[in-house]
């Protein structure tokens, strides 16, 4: 696994105040700020449950490059940075890969200058072999939809990645493959995750939901665990 950028953005990858989001009347998210620097990695981390899938989709609904449904801000306002793309894998990510394509045919749009050996070998890094890229979308299973969703990432070399669970389908080589990846992306990181290995291996800022609310906390896991016990 290994994901690069095109280009950098601008200084601040994304910047917003006021955000707000709920889901049938309940709202969870209830005025969350933050400006977010090129290069940060930030862990989201808390229970099922607590919302945080539900600022992903409230941040991403305008932003550049994310084409998946049911995105939605209720309140606030969210403005993504200059010259920022975005690569997002989202915890439903079957969602994300529409039927009736072969996994090569799909790959092709996210990068229309690469050429078919090119496409080929990303998906090669991801263990599909030989025609396996002719296979139609729709009949692939759980960990082989997450693993195209990862060449289609490493086709768009966004300068943002936004990660929602991406391990749960994964065995143990591949999240070691992909801590050591995200610890090297050169671009801004928003990753929701469990594994206190990734967070503590990764991130350099924390967003923490309990208590009804959302703790920023800005440096990394250990020091963030270290002033939460003290």
């Amino acid at each position: 696994i290994k994901f690069e950028q095109k280009k950098p953005g601008g200084r601040y990858a994304l910047e917003f105040e006021g955000v707000r989001k709920g889901y049938d009347g309940v709202e969870v998210i209830k005025g969350f700020s933050a400006m977010v620097q090129r290069g940060e990695r930030i862990a989201i981390m808390g229970r099922n449950g607590m919302g945080k899938s539900t600022l992903i989709n409230a941040l991403l609904a305008n932003a550049p490059q994310v084409t998946e449904a049911n995105l939605a801000l209720d309140a606030g306002t969210v403005k993504w940075g200059h010259e920022t793309s975005v690569g997002y894998f989202a915890q439903d990510f079957r969602e994300s890969i529409p039927s009736g394509w072969t996994m090569i045919d799909w790959l092709r749009q996210f990068d229309p200058d690469a050429t078919i050996e090119q496409i080929r070998g990303v998906l090669g890094q991801m263990i599909f072999r030989g025609e396996e890229g002719t296979k139609k979308t729709e009949v692939l299973s759980g960990g082989a939809a997450c693993r195209l969703m990862f060449c289609k990432l490493m086709l768009q070399k966004p300068n943002v990645l936004v990660l929602d669970e991406p391990t749960n389908h994964l065995d143990l080589e591949a999240v070691i493959a992909l801590n050591t990846c995200l610890q090297t992306y050169p671009g801004t990181l928003l990753l929701v995750t469990h594994d206190e290995d990734l967070i503590d291996e990764v991130a350099t800022r924390i967003w923490d939901f309990k208590d009804g609310g959302i703790t920023d906390f800005q440096g990394v896991y250990s020091e963030y665990q270290t002033k939460a016990g003290a």
